[in-house]
């Protein structure tokens, strides 16, 4: 994470933490939506490379794929500066959202909700690549 400080801070009475930084790229345009009561919501996915290790010298190149959600003013800038491809570093909560289907069956899904965003590269919604 070249350049990135990490600073971990002692929270009062803090239980637990959940944050995330991912560093890595769209693999969509993201998705606005409006939701009730007025708040706006970009949803989008993020790819991250990187390598593993499996304990016998050999690594091997891997993708993990993030599901995000920026809201308000932070999700409107998603929307409007990011494209697919856009290389992004996201700082954010895990949030894990649970449900059970139809036939009872217990499913679960997590996504990061995105506090801080840096566009690492851009392209504005009207502009054309070049």
């Amino acid at each position: 994470m070249g350049g990135h400080p990490i600073h971990l801070l002692k929270v009062k009475n803090m239980k637990n933490l959940s944050y995330m930084i991912l560093d890595g790229n769209l693999t969509a345009d993201p998705e606005e939506k409006t939701i009730p009561g007025g708040k706006t919501l970009a949803s989008f996915t993020v790819a991250v490379n990187h390598s593993s290790s499996y304990g016998d010298d050999s690594n091997k190149d891997d993708v993990s794929f993030f599901e995000v959600e920026a809201w308000e003013k932070l999700g409107e800038n998603c929307s409007e500066y990011l494209r697919k491809g856009s290389k992004v570093t996201i700082m954010g909560n895990v949030k894990q959202n649970r449900w059970k289907t139809q036939d009872g069956e217990n499913r679960s899904k997590v996504k990061v909700v995105a506090s801080s965003i840096r566009f690492d590269s851009t392209r504005r919604k009207d502009s054309k690549a070049a």
